[in-house]
């Protein structure tokens, strides 16, 4: 009797329909959160700066711009940063 009057029934569609609308913003809440978490992810900027900046020194090395001398030097500056 008490649930009747609280869903809406004691009092028309009202509350009820204000239960359904609130559980339904609740559930378009959870999709957009995920949304934006899955985009980010996804994103190239989820990965730390000092490991992109790693990955192109190595890269640079094995493309042969840079010498082991200068190599060594900056890979030591860049595992200091962690």
């Amino acid at each position: 009797m008490y649930c009747n009057r609280f869903l809406g029934s004691g009092y028309g569609t009202g509350g009820g329909m204000f239960l359904m609308m609130g559980f339904g913003f609740l559930i378009f809440l959870a999709f957009v959160f995920l949304v934006f978490k899955l985009m980010k992810f996804n994103s190239p900027s989820s990965f730390s700066s000092d490991n992109l900046a790693l990955d192109i020194l190595n890269e640079r090395y094995a493309k042969g711009e840079i010498n082991e001398e200068e190599y060594s030097k900056k890979k030591t500056i860049l595992s200091r940063k962690n």
